[in-house]
């Protein structure tokens, strides 16, 4: 019975039906979860967060998403939608806690100048007074579960896998995230020292 009230608060949508006329109609219903919570807390160790991408990186993310999945290529609607969820960036009463692996602004996706055009805008975010950006070395001790993981207020957790997404609603698993998420917290950089490590990073991605 345990097991079965566990699976109840677990739910797995896979992309294929979740996505099986584009991805646009995914994006949509993101934005209106997020419009709905006050506190974002997400972790992503190896790509930017959506929120936080710029035109150019979000194609080049979402184009290598279509291939992948073989799902209906709606890129220009799909992309648009989600540079339109960045404007709840820009409300009142809204909290951005956002932590990114080092990885991330290393690893090149689309071109060198579409890395070099999302770190600066990384750090031109930064004065948004809604959004703490934490940047985790990659020298950071291994300390907790990378796997990345959005919070949405305390009332639910998402993960998205290779073949769908986990959304989990259980108190006690939540509180395991959140206790994730501070332990990661907690090792990040912020500040200057995350604008060193994203300067270090855009002046890489201009040399090449």
């Amino acid at each position: 019975m345990a097991g079965t009230r566990e699976v109840e608060q677990m739910q797995y949508s896979p992309w294929r039906r979740t996505c099986a006329t584009g991805l646009a109609p995914l994006q949509r219903t993101i934005l209106e979860e997020e419009s709905g919570t006050r506190l974002n807390r997400t972790w992503l160790p190896d790509l930017i967060i959506g929120l936080l991408q710029t035109e150019g990186y979000a194609r080049a993310v979402l184009s290598a998403c279509i291939d992948v999945l073989g799902v209906p290529n709606d890129l220009d609607e799909v992309t648009k939608t989600r540079m339109q969820r960045q404007q709840v960036l820009d409300h009142d009463g809204h909290e951005f806690r956002f932590l990114i692996g080092e990885a991330a602004l290393r690893r090149t996706v689309g071109t060198h100048k579409i890395m070099a055009e999302q770190l600066a805008h990384l750090l031109a975010v930064m004065d948004n007074p809604r959004i703490s950006l934490g940047i985790v070395p990659l020298d950071a001790e291994f300390r907790a579960p990378g796997a990345g993981f959005v919070l949405h207020d305390d009332s639910e957790a998402s993960t998205e896998l290779v073949g769908g997404e986990i959304v989990i609603d259980d108190p006690e698993q939540i509180a395991l995230h959140a206790k994730t998420f501070d332990i990661l917290a907690g090792q990040a950089n912020y500040g200057d020292e995350a604008k060193r490590l994203i300067e270090t990073a855009l002046e890489a991605h201009r040399s090449r």
